[in-house]
Protein backbone atom coordinates (compact mmCIF):
# COMPACT_ATOMS: atom_id res chain seq x y z
CA UNK A 1 0.00 0.00 0.00
CA UNK A 2 2.95 -8.29 -2.43
CA UNK A 3 4.57 -11.42 -3.72
CA UNK A 4 2.77 -13.80 -5.96
CA UNK A 5 1.11 -16.00 -3.86
CA UNK A 6 2.25 -19.84 -4.66
CA UNK A 7 0.44 -22.35 -6.30
CA UNK A 8 0.38 -24.45 -2.68
CA UNK A 9 -1.81 -21.87 -1.25
CA UNK A 10 -4.59 -21.37 -3.30
CA UNK A 11 -6.72 -19.33 -0.81
CA UNK A 12 -3.93 -16.30 -0.57
CA UNK A 13 -5.18 -14.76 -3.96
CA UNK A 14 -8.72 -14.00 -2.68
CA UNK A 15 -7.20 -12.54 -0.01
CA UNK A 16 -4.73 -10.15 -1.58
CA UNK A 17 -6.99 -9.18 -4.55
CA UNK A 18 -9.95 -8.29 -2.03
CA UNK A 19 -7.57 -6.07 -0.11
CA UNK A 20 -6.08 -4.40 -3.50
CA UNK A 21 -9.60 -3.53 -4.48
CA UNK A 22 -10.29 -1.44 -1.62
CA UNK A 23 -10.60 2.22 -2.76
CA UNK A 24 -8.86 4.43 -0.82
CA UNK A 25 -6.46 1.98 1.27
CA UNK A 26 -3.05 3.47 1.77
CA UNK A 27 -0.17 0.62 0.49
CA UNK A 28 1.67 3.90 1.93
CA UNK A 29 2.56 6.30 4.21
CA UNK A 30 -0.30 8.80 5.29
CA UNK A 31 0.75 12.09 7.20
CA UNK A 32 -0.36 15.38 7.46
CA UNK A 33 1.59 18.76 7.01
CA UNK A 34 1.30 22.13 5.96
CA UNK A 35 1.37 23.41 2.31
CA UNK A 36 3.67 26.57 1.39
CA UNK A 37 3.19 29.34 -1.21
CA UNK A 38 4.95 27.98 -4.38
CA UNK A 39 2.49 24.19 -3.55
CA UNK A 40 -0.26 25.61 -5.23
CA UNK A 41 -0.55 23.15 -7.97
CA UNK A 42 -0.86 20.34 -5.58
CA UNK A 43 -3.68 22.13 -4.19
CA UNK A 44 -5.02 22.91 -7.50
CA UNK A 45 -4.77 19.22 -8.95
CA UNK A 46 -6.14 17.94 -5.48
CA UNK A 47 -9.55 19.96 -5.58
CA UNK A 48 -9.98 19.34 -9.63
CA UNK A 49 -9.99 15.85 -8.41
CA UNK A 50 -13.38 16.59 -6.51
CA UNK A 51 -16.24 15.33 -8.15
CA UNK A 52 -18.71 18.19 -8.81
CA UNK A 53 -21.12 16.81 -5.63
CA UNK A 54 -18.14 17.04 -3.50
CA UNK A 55 -16.96 20.51 -5.10
CA UNK A 56 -20.72 21.40 -4.45
CA UNK A 57 -20.43 20.16 -0.90
CA UNK A 58 -17.27 22.10 -0.45
CA UNK A 59 -17.97 25.39 -1.71
CA UNK A 60 -21.71 25.53 -1.25
CA UNK A 61 -21.71 26.24 -4.63
CA UNK A 62 -21.28 24.31 -8.65
CA UNK A 63 -17.99 25.73 -9.19
CA UNK A 64 -15.78 25.03 -12.39
CA UNK A 65 -12.19 24.82 -12.86
CA UNK A 66 -11.29 28.39 -13.62
CA UNK A 67 -13.26 29.45 -10.22
CA UNK A 68 -10.68 26.55 -8.66
CA UNK A 69 -7.58 28.47 -10.29
CA UNK A 70 -8.60 31.39 -9.08
CA UNK A 71 -9.80 30.47 -5.49
CA UNK A 72 -6.22 28.32 -5.47
CA UNK A 73 -4.13 31.89 -6.76
CA UNK A 74 -5.19 33.03 -3.32
CA UNK A 75 -5.26 30.29 -0.69
CA UNK A 76 -2.10 30.19 0.84
CA UNK A 77 -2.08 33.39 1.41
CA UNK A 78 -0.45 35.15 4.98
CA UNK A 79 -4.32 35.34 6.51
CA UNK A 80 -4.57 31.53 5.48
CA UNK A 81 -3.44 27.90 6.77
CA UNK A 82 -3.87 24.99 4.42
CA UNK A 83 -2.79 21.38 6.06
CA UNK A 84 -2.64 18.82 3.20
CA UNK A 85 -3.36 15.04 3.59
CA UNK A 86 -0.98 13.20 1.70
CA UNK A 87 -1.35 9.10 0.71
CA UNK A 88 1.27 7.59 -0.65
CA UNK A 89 2.46 10.90 -1.65
CA UNK A 90 -0.30 12.12 -3.73
CA UNK A 91 -2.66 15.00 -2.03
CA UNK A 92 -5.92 13.56 -1.32
CA UNK A 93 -7.43 16.14 1.20
CA UNK A 94 -7.37 19.23 2.11
CA UNK A 95 -8.18 21.52 5.33
CA UNK A 96 -7.94 25.52 5.18
CA UNK A 97 -7.61 27.82 8.21
CA UNK A 98 -8.62 31.22 7.64
CA UNK A 99 -8.57 33.94 10.41
CA UNK A 100 -11.39 36.29 10.51
CA UNK A 101 -9.98 38.95 13.16
CA UNK A 102 -6.55 40.92 12.95
CA UNK A 103 -5.74 39.33 16.23
CA UNK A 104 -6.23 35.56 15.00
CA UNK A 105 -8.79 34.98 17.87
CA UNK A 106 -11.43 33.72 15.09
CA UNK A 107 -11.40 31.90 11.76
CA UNK A 108 -13.21 30.01 9.66
CA UNK A 109 -12.28 26.29 8.60
CA UNK A 110 -12.71 24.46 5.68
CA UNK A 111 -11.52 20.50 4.54
CA UNK A 112 -12.23 18.42 1.74
CA UNK A 113 -11.09 14.69 0.72
CA UNK A 114 -11.72 13.18 -2.61
CA UNK A 115 -14.50 10.49 -2.87
CA UNK A 116 -12.60 7.67 -3.25
CA UNK A 117 -10.21 8.37 0.26
CA UNK A 118 -13.75 9.10 2.17
CA UNK A 119 -15.01 6.62 4.51
CA UNK A 120 -11.39 6.01 5.84
CA UNK A 121 -10.78 8.09 9.21
CA UNK A 122 -8.88 10.78 6.72
CA UNK A 123 -11.60 13.30 7.25
CA UNK A 124 -11.19 13.05 11.10
CA UNK A 125 -7.66 12.87 11.15
CA UNK A 126 -7.38 15.86 8.90
CA UNK A 127 -10.05 17.63 10.87
CA UNK A 128 -8.46 17.18 14.22
CA UNK A 129 -4.76 18.46 12.68
CA UNK A 130 -6.88 21.56 11.65
CA UNK A 131 -8.36 22.46 14.94
CA UNK A 132 -5.38 21.72 16.97
CA UNK A 133 -3.68 24.76 14.34
CA UNK A 134 -6.07 26.77 15.42
CA UNK A 135 -5.25 26.53 18.57
CA UNK A 136 -1.49 26.92 18.15
CA UNK A 137 -2.00 30.10 16.37
CA UNK A 138 -4.43 31.74 19.75
CA UNK A 139 -7.93 30.93 17.57
CA UNK A 140 -10.64 30.39 20.58
CA UNK A 141 -13.60 30.62 18.07
CA UNK A 142 -13.66 27.94 15.13
CA UNK A 143 -16.53 28.43 12.60
CA UNK A 144 -16.91 25.47 9.99
CA UNK A 145 -20.22 26.44 7.27
CA UNK A 146 -21.64 23.49 5.31
CA UNK A 147 -24.92 22.75 3.33
CA UNK A 148 -27.51 20.68 5.77
CA UNK A 149 -27.19 17.73 3.61
CA UNK A 150 -23.32 17.36 4.30
CA UNK A 151 -23.91 15.32 7.14
CA UNK A 152 -20.18 13.68 6.91
CA UNK A 153 -19.21 16.73 7.72
CA UNK A 154 -21.45 17.80 10.30
CA UNK A 155 -20.64 14.53 12.19
CA UNK A 156 -16.73 14.83 12.49
CA UNK A 157 -17.05 18.42 13.59
CA UNK A 158 -19.58 17.42 16.12
CA UNK A 159 -17.15 14.66 17.67
CA UNK A 160 -14.42 17.27 17.96
CA UNK A 161 -17.10 19.39 20.34
CA UNK A 162 -18.60 21.40 17.74
CA UNK A 163 -22.04 22.81 18.34
CA UNK A 164 -24.14 22.97 15.32
CA UNK A 165 -26.93 25.47 14.54
CA UNK A 166 -29.09 25.46 12.01
CA UNK A 167 -30.49 28.41 9.63
CA UNK A 168 -32.18 27.46 6.09
CA UNK A 169 -30.61 25.25 3.96
CA UNK A 170 -26.67 25.97 5.76
CA UNK A 171 -25.20 24.03 9.28
CA UNK A 172 -22.91 26.34 11.22
CA UNK A 173 -20.35 24.43 13.25
CA UNK A 174 -18.53 26.68 16.20
CA UNK A 175 -15.77 25.28 18.14
CA UNK A 176 -14.40 26.83 21.33
CA UNK A 177 -10.95 25.72 22.20
CA UNK A 178 -8.19 26.93 24.96
CA UNK A 179 -4.62 28.51 23.87
CA UNK A 180 -2.36 26.05 22.92
CA UNK A 181 -0.55 23.71 25.37
CA UNK A 182 2.34 21.63 24.79
CA UNK A 183 0.31 18.50 23.88
CA UNK A 184 -1.14 20.38 20.92
CA UNK A 185 2.13 21.71 19.76
CA UNK A 186 4.16 18.51 20.09
CA UNK A 187 1.46 17.10 17.44
CA UNK A 188 2.08 19.93 15.09
CA UNK A 189 5.66 19.50 15.47
CA UNK A 190 5.66 15.77 14.92
CA UNK A 191 3.65 15.70 11.71
CA UNK A 192 5.53 18.72 10.19
CA UNK A 193 8.99 16.47 11.11
CA UNK A 194 7.47 13.00 10.15
CA UNK A 195 6.33 14.94 6.80
CA UNK A 196 9.65 15.96 6.00
CA UNK A 197 11.05 12.67 6.81
CA UNK A 198 8.55 10.76 4.39
CA UNK A 199 9.55 13.71 1.61
CA UNK A 200 13.34 12.76 2.22
CA UNK A 201 12.89 9.07 1.82
CA UNK A 202 10.76 9.85 -1.54
CA UNK A 203 13.59 12.45 -2.65
CA UNK A 204 16.23 9.20 -2.52
CA UNK A 205 13.79 6.70 -4.07
CA UNK A 206 13.39 8.68 -7.41
CA UNK A 207 17.35 9.97 -7.46
CA UNK A 208 18.31 5.87 -7.29
CA UNK A 209 15.69 4.72 -9.80
CA UNK A 210 16.58 7.93 -11.85
CA UNK A 211 20.48 6.48 -11.55
CA UNK A 212 19.40 3.18 -11.57
CA UNK A 213 17.43 3.09 -15.13
CA UNK A 214 20.54 3.73 -17.71
CA UNK A 215 22.48 0.72 -15.92
CA UNK A 216 19.53 -1.89 -16.16
CA UNK A 217 18.92 -0.54 -19.83
CA UNK A 218 23.24 -1.19 -20.51
CA UNK A 219 22.89 -4.78 -18.63
CA UNK A 220 19.79 -5.60 -20.63
CA UNK A 221 21.70 -4.25 -23.57
CA UNK A 222 24.28 -7.44 -23.59
CA UNK A 223 22.22 -9.77 -22.69
CA UNK A 224 21.78 -12.60 -24.85
CA UNK A 225 18.29 -13.88 -23.72
CA UNK A 226 15.65 -11.74 -23.74
CA UNK A 227 13.42 -12.14 -20.87
CA UNK A 228 9.91 -13.93 -22.49
CA UNK A 229 6.77 -12.00 -22.06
Amino acid sequence: MSNVPSPARPSAPSVTVAAAAQPGAASGPVHVRRLHPGEEPLLLAHLKRLDPEIRRLRFGNAVNDFFLERYVSLALGEEALVKGLFIDGELRGAAELRFLTGSHDEAEGAFSIEKPYQGHGHGDRLFGRLVASARNRGVRRLFLTCLRENRRMQAIAAKHGADLSFEAGDVTAEILRPYADVRSMAREWTDETEAFAFAMIEWRRKRLRSFAAPLRRLAASFNPFPAPH
